[in-house]
């Protein structure tokens, strides 16, 4: 749970839309979260939002109402965010959190890559926040940008996550080569199209495709090239480690997000997954990050940050403070 202090600024910032820019995503409660649990004070806050908040734009009025039984139609509609918003809160109201993440995580996750992975970092970090209202604008977020890729084989052949990785690096159809697009976001359902990838989706072995697995090969993958694309990578393993405990098939779920990490790997131009390319350098303790991060006027530092440390005090691998401390060095 967050400081009472950082939920207000959160909820006071819901007067803004989720969009800006016609489809960048906001990032504010998502930094808020992560300079809260690095020990920020109000001033680091209001410091962030000052910078922050004049990128943003006011959420427009709902039209319409989302009712129960015609979901699907609003589903991947941006225009429809302040519908969805207005569905979530009544949803949130009278059934409850647990209730309704139980219902709609698994119906969000099947495109938990969507927007850059930024749907499911938004709710997870609102799990953590503690705001019903902060989670009604995540799943708005999450619903209005759902965009689920095209189906992918499914795992059934011998290779680890990390040996996948490493095939698709030495693939001609992909080493090197990003897929046209605009941003993140194009370029990974291009990549989705390819039909090269389902191959490299199918030789993934069942038997070892664990979260454990592909929270390690991602981080690799990160570390060895410091692309911006895989960031999205480390921080959106992450958020799905804090909501797969509300999905009913977790390996169905893991599959979702294996295959989303592939194409968005194959979005980035396939760098190789081994070794270390990050330019900064390594010697940062955990303290000293958190220090680094509370200063920085980039928001991805700040989640990266988070996540990193988060996901250090879970799996304990200190790639992890490494990978932290080279992007905030």
């Amino acid at each position: 749970m967050i400081r009472p202090g950082t939920r207000s600024r959160i909820e006071a910032a819901h007067r803004y839309s989720a969009f800006y820019d016609d489809f960048f995503a906001s990032h504010y409660p998502m930094a808020l979260v992560s300079l809260d649990a690095m020990g920020a004070d109000d001033a680091a806050l209001d410091r962030f939002g000052a910078r922050y908040l004049p990128r943003l734009e006011p959420i427009a009025p709902a039209v319409v109402a989302i009712v129960p039984g015609d979901e699907a139609a609003h589903l991947g509609s941006r225009r429809a965010f302040p519908e969805w918003v207005a569905y979530f809160d009544a949803a949130l109201a009278a059934d409850g959190v647990e209730a309704v993440l139980a219902r709609w995580i698994d119906r969000l996750l099947p495109a938990c890559g969507s927007a850059a992975f930024h749907g499911a970092i938004r709710t997870a970090y609102a799990v953590e926040s503690g705001s019903a209202r902060e989670l009604a604008h995540a799943l708005a977020y999450w619903a209005s940008a759902y965009a689920p890729l095209p189906a992918l084989a499914l795992p059934s052949g011998r290779l680890s996550c990390g040996q996948v990785l490493a095939a698709i690096a030495g693939d001609a159809a992909f080493a090197g080569k990003r897929p046209p697009g605009r941003g993140i976001i194009e370029r990974v359902r291009a990549a989705a199209r390819m039909p090269e990838l389902s191959p490299h989706v199918a030789s993934t072995d069942p038997g070892r495709l664990d979260l454990d697995s592909v929270a390690r090969a991602m981080l690799g993958a990160y570390a060895a090239s410091g692309d911006f694309t895989l960031l999205h990578c480390v921080t959106g393993t992450h958020a799905f480690r804090l909501l797969v405990p509300y999905a009913g098939d977790v390996f169905a779920a893991l599959r979702d997000l294996w295959a989303s990490l592939l194409a968005t790997y194959v979005g980035s131009g396939a760098p190789s997954p081994a070794g270390w390319g990050l330019a900064g350098g390594d010697s940062l303790d955990w303290p000293a990050i958190h220090a680094r991060a509370l200063h920085s006027e980039d928001e991805h530092d700040i989640k990266l940050a988070y996540t990193c440390w988060r996901e250090w005090q879970h799996r304990g691998d200190d790639l992890y403070r490494r990978a932290a401390s080279a992007r905030l060095d």
